[in-house]
Order: C-alpha cells, then sequence, then structure tokens
C-alpha cells in the first residue's frame, strides 16, 4: 500500500513537471549529458547519479579501489548508456533543480532513465543530491539494493562495486535512508512498525 501511494505521489508531481524535450551530442560521463535543445547546445546534469571518481572516496573507507579500475566502471557505464541514448537521439527531461551557474538537475523522463541505470547495475545512487527529492532517491537505492543482491551489471563483473557503494547509508524498503551508525536499532524499529 505504501509503495503504491509513494509511486503514485511520484507520478503526479512529475505530470505537473513541464517536460523538455533535446537531442543527445554526446554522453560525458555517467552523470552528465550534451544535448542540443532549440539551437543550443548545454549539458544537463542526471539528478542522484553518483561519478566513479567520487563514490565513496572518504580516507576512513577500510577498502579502496583505484583510479584505473574506477575508469573502467566509468567506460561500461558510458557505453551502457550509449546503447540506450545513441547519438541523435531524443530524450525527454523534467528539470527538479538549477544551480547558480545555470546547470539543470534533471530526471530524464524516457523510461525513467535515472531509475533505470540503477536498477540495471550500471551507475550508483548519490544519496548527497540535494535536487534529488527523498521518494526518487528511496526509490533508487532500493533499485541498486536489488541489483546488488541479483549481480545484475556491473556488480555481477566487479567486486570492487561493493567498495564504492556508500557504506555510511542503510537503506530498506520502508522509504528511509540512516546513517549506519546506529542506524540497524533506528530501521528494525521502523521495520516492526510496518
Amino acid at each position: 500500500m505504501k509503495k503504491t501511494v509513494l509511486l503514485m505521489a511520484l507520478s503526479i508531481s512529475l505530470a505537473f513537471a513541464q517536460a523538455q524535450s533535446a537531442k543527445v551530442i554526446e554522453i560525458i560521463s555517467e552523470n552528465t549529458i550534451k544535448v542540443e535543445e532549440n539551437g543550443a547546445e548545454k549539458k544537463i546534469h542526471l539528478s542522484g547519479i553518483e561519478l566513479f571518481a567520487k563514490a565513496n572516496n572518504n580516507k576512513t573507507s577500510t577498502t579502496t579501489v583505484n583510479s584505473d579500475k574506477r575508469e573502467e566502471l566509468k567506460k561500461e557505464a558510458l557505453s551502457h548508456m550509449e546503447k540506450m541514448f545513441p547519438k541523435g537521439s531524443t530524450l525527454s527531461y523534467i528539470t527538479l533543480s538549477k544551480d547558480k551557474f545555470g546547470i539543470e538537475y534533471v530526471w530524464i523522463d524516457n523510461d525513467e532513465f535515472n531509475y533505470k541505470i540503477i536498477r540495471d547495475g550500471f551507475a550508483l545512487t548519490d544519496i548527497e543530491d540535494t535536487t534529488l527529492p527523498s521518494g526518487f532517491r528511496n526509490r533508487m537505492l532500493i533499485a541498486q539494493n536489488y541489483a546488488k543482491k541479483k549481480e545484475i551489471g556491473l556488480w555481477g563483473k566487479y567486486k570492487e562495486m561493493s567498495a564504492l557503494e556508500n557504506q555510511d547509508i542503510v537503506a530498506c524498503s520502508c522509504g528511509f535512508t540512516l546513517k549506519s551508525n546506529g542506524a540497524s536499532d533506528t530501521l528494525k524499529k521502523l521495520q516492526e512498525g510496518l
């Protein structure tokens, strides 16, 4: 029931947003696409998608992933993205936010691409992305956990994916994400209440 309500709320919020259409020029990174819209080129940033170069890059992490392996993961992700959006294809997106430099943080409407690339195991959720509504973030974390458990996409091919996943966050299907210090007890209480 809660899942249905969440999906309805997401659908309603997207329905009221003004969708834009653009032609793909180039996939620049895991979360940046250069597009042409109304004769002008611009870059759009995919909300909620983490760069492999930045992922869990803290100094306290016990497992490190070298830059060569991160680059290899990026290349595979870009190849997957280019198959979904080849050069010249049209994408439809909704701008969730715009920063002071004019960079648009977007949700690609075509098959809910931001969510789908996570579910397909070719990207990580950027849990610190403030442009992404929490309902979207929670849904993406659940999709990421699904891809991880089923070893879909990069999860099945690279053991390093687990090291890149933000280890400080615990997600549950109840729609909450918490810092891991003390999170397990809180999550147990929340899940008992479901």
